[in-house]
């Protein structure tokens, strides 16, 4: 009899031990929807001024773009963002697309300040040209992104390195800096 309750007491102390060891999750009826899934992470909605070049490509010109953010919000996430509704284009028919649409975003990083933008090789190879083209891209890119209060640089990396050119007609393997001359008032 006693072997019996010895026998019960160390199962059930086993039991015990590996319940505790695999833990229990109590489920909050407020983190599953209808479907006992989980919620999508909030999502944050903000306004946006992009650059988009006029069209004698004289001037940059600001359209306010409604850009959604998923999960945390971090500069990197907007930056993303914005650079991706660059790529898309205007919405106003009046302003001209200032990055080639085949262009792929490939990454962003920041660090002090400085926003290091890494696109596909088709912002190169897939660019309409021309020094004001390329000035135009640039400064559409850098303006649009230096938005954000924490980034004052832009750095332009095609592939992952930097080049000396986009196209041949502006030094790129420096920082721009935000140009407020060529947006019009």
């Amino acid at each position: 009899m006693v072997k019996r309750l010895d026998f019960f007491l160390i199962l059930l102390t086993i039991l015990a031990l590996a319940l505790f060891v695999t833990g229990c999750k109590q489920t909050d009826d407020n983190d599953l929807d209808d479907n006992n899934l989980p919620i999508p992470s909030e999502t944050t909605d903000l306004e946006v001024s992009l650059y988009f070049s006029d069209d004698q490509a004289m001037y940059l010109i600001p359209e306010q773009r409604s850009i959604t953010i998923k999960g945390e919000t971090t500069d990197e996430k907007i930056i993303t963002s914005i650079v991706e509704e660059l790529i898309k284009g205007p919405e106003n028919q009046t302003l001209i697309p200032t990055i080639p649409p085949e262009s792929k975003l490939l990454g962003v990083k920041i660090n002090n300040h400085l926003a290091e933008i890494n696109f596909s090789e088709e912002l190169k190879t897939k660019h309409w040209g021309g020094s004001t083209g390329e000035l135009m891209t640039i400064n559409s890119l850098v303006n649009s992104v230096t938005e954000l209060e924490n980034i004052e640089e832009v750095l332009l990396l095609i592939e992952g390195e930097v080049n000396e050119s986009l196209i041949g007609h502006l030094y790129t393997k420096e920082p721009f800096a935000r140009d407020e001359r060529v947006i019009k008032k």
